[in-house]
Order: structure tokens, then C-alpha cells, then sequence
């Protein structure tokens, strides 16, 4: 019994909302967040919003921002967003 409700409960864990992390991005960052979980990552390990101070993301941003393709408009709602505090 207990091995059967072990394996629904990891079953459940497989099928999660792939835009999970979606939930809980405010409206205004919606598209940019799904740049960031899309891109972001895939050269580094992907930096998440809060781990950093907002200077430590337009440093590293600036640098970015010769090698990745965003609309010039995008750059300061993506440092907003990865600036918010969990």
C-alpha cells in the first residue's frame, strides 16, 4: 500500500506544469522570464531571480548583451525581474 502511493506521488511529480515556475512571475514579466528559463543556462549555469544584487546583474547583463539577441526595450524589465526578491 505504501509503495503504491509512493509511486503515484512520484508519477505526479513527472507530469508538473512544465511552466511551473510561471506561477509565481507578476504579469509584467512574463516574457522575459520565459527568455530567461528558455536561454538562460544554456552556456552557464542559469542564475535565478534574488541570487544576486542588482548591480551584480547590469555588470553581468552589459557584458551579455553583445553576445544575446534581445530587444534592446527587454534588457531593463529582465534586470528588474532578476533583481526581485524571491
Amino acid at each position: 500500500m505504501l509503495s503504491s502511493a509512493l509511486a503515484a506521488m512520484v508519477g505526479l511529480w513527472g507530469c508538473g506544469d512544465a511552466n511551473g515556475y510561471l506561477a509565481n512571475v507578476p504579469p509584467k514579466y512574463t516574457e522575459v522570464a520565459e527568455t530567461h528559463h528558455a536561454e538562460c543556462g544554456n552556456c552557464h549555469t542559469r542564475v535565478e531571480p534574488g541570487e544576486r544584487t542588482r548591480a551584480q546583474f547590469e555588470a553581468a547583463l552589459a557584458r551579455h548583451h553583445t553576445r544575446v539577441k534581445m530587444d534592446d526595450a527587454k534588457w531593463p524589465v529582465l534586470i528588474d525581474y532578476l533583481s526581485q526578491t524571491p
